[in-house]
């Protein structure tokens, strides 16, 4: 999936925080969307392609890291 680089480190980020409600948890991830550089969602893309390669090559089987 894309969205592989971005939930480890955005639960890291909120981790141990209490919300009150939602829109509390909605603005915490918007903020901290906000607060990474371009650079590291360009990593992130980058880094898919090996892992299409490796899911290529082993003909989708399961892939560790």
């Amino acid at each position: 999936p894309s969205d592989f680089h971005l939930f480890g480190p955005l639960k890291d980020a909120i981790r141990g925080t209490r919300f009150e409600d939602d829109e509390s948890v909605i603005q915490a991830v918007r903020t901290w969307l906000r607060a990474q550089d371009k650079s590291w969602y360009r990593q992130g893309m980058h880094a898919l392609v090996p892992r299409w390669r490796k899911t290529v090559q082993v003909d989708g089987d399961y892939v560790e890291k």
